[in-house]
């Protein structure tokens, strides 16, 4: 009995307490203005909401978050094809007698795809296009030789080297037969051929900074100016420049012995995949422990295979 008495009071005053939440609530709602419908904005910003907190500009000290990337081991094996960007160089990417596909880019390729479990497809592309290609997601990964720089390295992640390359002086016997230094080809008068927008354009700048460069654009020829006697010389970029000279050695020559820079080739992805990254850096580790990956390049930077061409 006790108890019961003690409970009213306390009933009463939680009846009383709940009235006064519900009559307060009401009234705040009676009071609180009515919603305005987003109502269309300036030409190109879509809608505002008159509700919305005020359009800021970005603090430049804020971090730049990464986008969700895609999963490309798990698109890979799910399309049953890994796509793979090359283009056209010796001994990388070539044609042999038969037409097919042989290169050292392209046995990697297809041991790639095979232990991956799936088929290889070599897709076609140009030195001033592979990178945009590549971020334009035409193909999986980049195997070509592609050489590592600090530029191509802000845009696409590098896998760990594939292959030393090197740059080398390749020239004419007609027009610079007598020629045999730097310095013979660093003159006005000598016209340089080199790729527009490649390393080969950078590095012909800085090494004959007063010679005329002849820039070649897209997949035209480099060597036809100076096969054509328009040109003195052409900056390949190859671990082999002999193959160069062989194609017509009646006219082209190697003046200088030391090549002009030495770099490091390797495949490269789109930014954001670890996982993918990771999964090649691995099998380059495997292969390369087991003398596989030695083997092929040996073969291709030498001549042996020249017999089968």
């Amino acid at each position: 009995m006790t108890h019961a008495h003690t409970l009213k009071p306390a009933a009463r005053l939680g009846a009383l307490a709940l009235a006064c939440l519900a009559l307060g609530g009401a009234a705040a709602f009676a009071q609180a203005p009515a919603t305005t419908p987003a109502a269309p904005a300036a030409s190109g910003r879509g809608y505002d909401d008159p509700g919305a907190l005020p359009l800021r500009t970005p603090n430049a000290e804020e971090p730049v978050w990464a986008r969700p990337a895609v999963d490309m081991l798990a698109t890979i094996r799910t399309r049953g094809t890994l796509r793979i960007g090359v283009v056209a160089n010796e001994p990388f990417v070539m044609h042999d007698a038969k037409g097919e596909l042989v290169g050292f880019s392209i046995d990697l390729g297809r041991q790639l795809a095979a232990d991956m479990g799936v088929e290889a497809e070599f897709v076609p592309t140009s030195w001033s296009q592979i990178v945009p290609d590549l971020i334009a997601r035409h193909f999986d990964v980049a195997a070509t030789g592609l050489w590592i720089t600090p530029a191509r390295a802000l845009v696409v992640n590098f896998t760990e080297a594939t292959s030393v390359g090197a740059m080398h002086l390749v020239a004419s016997k007609a027009l610079s037969g007598s020629a045999k230094s730097i310095d013979d080809f660093n003159t006005p008068e000598v016209k340089l051929v080199v790729m527009a927008g490649t390393s080969q354009e950078a590095v012909a700048s800085r090494t004959f900074p007063r010679a005329t460069l002849v820039k070649v654009q897209g997949d035209a020829d480099p060597l036809a100016p100076v096969l054509e006697g328009k040109a003195n010389a052409l900056i390949v970029t190859t671990p082999t420049p002999y193959l160069v000279v062989r194609q017509a050695p009646d006219k082209l020559f190697q003046p200088l012995e030391q090549p002009l820079q030495v770099t490091r080739a390797a495949m490269a992805i789109r930014k954001g995949d670890a996982d993918f990254l990771n999964f090649l850096n691995s099998w380059l580790t495997f292969h390369r422990e087991g003398g596989w990956l030695d083997e092929r390049e040996r073969y291709w930077l030498g001549t042996d295979w020249l017999t089968g061409m």
